[in-house]
């Protein structure tokens, strides 16, 4: 019997920190209908703007993904796509539509200001994996909680390709932050985009945030569990840097500092497992573990 992912991921208590693709930038673009089991799918695009789409992307060294609407939500014409910036500091969503393909053989998706043609949408994007050609995971899982969520805000909630952390599924990312959380439930996961809104992040399904270093993710999740402190503007990354083979000291503002040294651990538990629907062998869940914390008065 094949197992599945995240059903397994979850009955061991895999944690889920720290896991966030390491993403700064975004080129999201709107594609309706099927998507096959690449990673970003291109069968249904012509190849041309395929092509010219992930050139686009690696100039830009942005992540790009496919969206679409969940089901039962209004198209429209056309195809929108998005530019995201999620460097701290720098956060901004941009749109445009277009009616035309040919408009994303010459796109060039800004960053920064604004230019002609797009504007700056105010709101949060919500992105719920269901790539299930990817990883089964993804579609069981992940459609429910689009559509739970896609009821309350239907403008800003899309479907999107692979994100990575199949076994964490559902997964949710907010943008601009590039916040990823994991194991949502479509009964609970409106509440939780509340609480965000009001800045309290979620102490069960936090997997970390995009803009930062995985070490630097590891950190904040481990002093929030230490002391309490789950405000969305918590804990801000001051420094990184290195404390011995696989090691890290990173140093955490607010009142008071906090240094905390953490340790990539690449066996994990010891075991090995299924870290994909569709994958071939098993292989060790690398964790980051605790090494040190200590506030700073």
């Amino acid at each position: 019997m094949t197992e599945w992912c995240a059903t397994t991921s979850l009955e061991r208590d895999e944690p889920m920190s720290a896991s966030a693709s390491r993403v700064e930038r975004w080129l999201l673009v709107e594609h309706r209908g099927a998507w096959g089991p690449a990673s970003v799918p291109s069968s249904r695009l012509p190849l041309a703007v395929a092509r010219a789409l992930g050139a686009t992307a690696a100039t830009a060294r942005a992540r790009l993904l496919l969206l679409r609407r969940p089901a039962g939500v209004d198209c429209g014409e056309g195809r929108w796509v998005f530019a995201v910036n999620s460097r701290p500091g720098a956060e901004q969503v941009l749109a445009r539509h277009i009616t035309d393909d040919d408009e994303l053989l010459t796109l060039v998706p800004p960053y920064g200001p604004a230019p002609e043609g797009w504007h700056v949408v105010d709101e949060p994007l919500l992105l719920v994996c269901t790539h299930g050609r990817h990883d089964r995971c993804c579609a069981t899982r992940g459609r429910p909680v689009a559509k739970a969520l896609a009821a309350a805000h239907p403008r800003t909630t899309w479907e999107c390709s692979h994100v990575g952390g199949d076994r964490f599924a559902a997964n949710l990312i907010v943008l601009p932050e590039g916040l990823y959380l994991g194991r949502l439930e479509a009964d609970d996961v409106v509440g939780i985009v509340a609480a965000l809104a009001a800045g309290e992040l979620p102490a069960k399904h936090l997997r970390g945030r995009s803009s930062l270093p995985l070490p630097t993710q590891a950190a904040q999740a481990f002093a929030r569990e230490q002391l309490g402190r789950w405000g969305r503007d918590d804990l801000a990354p001051l420094e990184q840097e290195h404390a011995g083979p696989d090691a890290w000291r990173v140093r955490l503002g607010g009142s008071p500092t906090v240094d905390v040294v953490v340790r990539y651990d690449r066996t994990g538990d010891g075991s090995t497992h299924v870290l994909t629907c569709g994958a071939e062998e098993a292989k060790h869940a690398a964790v980051f573990r605790l090494v040190g914390l200590l506030a700073l008065a």
